[in-house]
């Protein structure tokens, strides 16, 4: 009897403790968490009015796909690259990535716009597996060469829009929802 009297006097701890406990060993756990947050429209990616003068040259780096394909941002022109640095153990990169994918789906001239999900682990094999799982329809890539500071430090998950003309247009570290029409405005005014 002691023991379902503790167990009534304490279920707020009890509860408390346990959801703790399983955002701090569950990966999934605090996805859910942060695309919960997410949704409240605090972390909506906030888009440039319009590019500026300034936007300074993206250098070069080579990314591979797993079927090969090769992308040389900053000798690659005449597209929009939207690279999305990322790893499959970091929630906040789970909880933006079904907004990447939503915008992807919305773009209107796809032949001139390349998402670029970058797995910083090069762990391709897990990567792809992961997008797979989740009917993503991103194409996974691993950095080929060292990936300048300019595009990513180190931040997961880190986003940066280049433009047709080979400029940063756009940097974000951490995480965002990128699923609103003000940025398929802003990528859509950028295709040449």
């Amino acid at each position: 009897m002691n023991l379902l009297k503790f167990l009534r006097s304490n279920i707020s701890n009890i509860l408390f403790f346990s959801f703790t406990a399983l955002l701090f060993f569950s990966n999934d756990a605090r996805t859910i968490l942060i695309k919960g947050l997410l949704l409240t429209g605090l972390y909506n990616a906030d888009a440039p009015d319009s590019e500026s003068s300034d936007n300074m040259i993206a250098p070069e780096i080579i990314f591979r796909s797993q079927d090969g394909e090769v992308i040389n941002i900053g000798r690659d022109k005449g597209k929009v690259y939207f690279i999305n640095f990322w790893a499959t153990w970091c929630p906040p990169c789970r909880a933006e990535m079904p907004s990447i994918n939503a915008l992807s789906s919305k773009i209107t001239d796809k032949s001139k716009v390349k998402f670029v999900m970058v797995d910083v682990d090069n762990k391709m094999d897990a990567s792809v597996r992961y997008m797979q799982k989740r009917k993503m329809n991103l194409q996974v890539y691993n950095a080929d060469s060292p990936i300048p500071e300019i595009l990513f430090n180190g931040t997961l998950p880190t986003t940066v829009i280049i433009n047709s003309e080979g400029k940063i247009v756009f940097r974000h570290s951490g995480m965002a929802d990128y699923d609103s029409q003000e940025m398929v405005n802003f990528i859509n005014t950028l295709i040449p």
